[in-house]
């Protein structure tokens, strides 16, 4: 069913002095405005966890989280030091497919810290 004419988002807008304006999407503005406010890192990082089991594929990323992002450094967690050491020697291959995926990469570095908790 095709919506109304009345239903659709405008392409375009008057601001109040009349001056017509291109819409922007509801995404792009959300995330110029987070960006605006200093928290582009939980954006980038949030970027990263939807696409890390495309990324890292579906075994590493039932083991491995993406949980923080800062200064262009990915850190992972793990929760036994056999995977921390796969990590650690896939870093650059981990980053090279966050690029493609992303289009770009928010990280040049990954580190990796073994979580304290255990799993049941």
């Amino acid at each position: 069913m095709t919506p109304r004419r009345e239903d659709r988002a405008p392409s375009s807008w008057s601001d109040a002095t009349g001056e017509s304006r291109e819409a922007t999407p509801i995404g792009d503005a959300m995330s110029s405005l987070l960006r605006s406010r200093g928290l582009g890192s939980t954006i980038d990082l949030a970027n990263v966890q939807s696409v890390w089991e495309e990324v890292a594929g579906p075994d590493v990323a039932r083991r491995v989280r993406p949980v923080g992002l800062r200064d262009r450094e990915l850190v992972c967690e793990v929760s036994d030091p056999a995977w921390a050491t796969q990590i650690r020697l896939l870093g650059d291959h981990l980053l090279t497919r966050l690029s493609e995926v992303l289009g770009g990469t928010p990280a040049d570095r990954l580190s990796v810290r073994i979580s304290r908790r255990s799993e049941a």
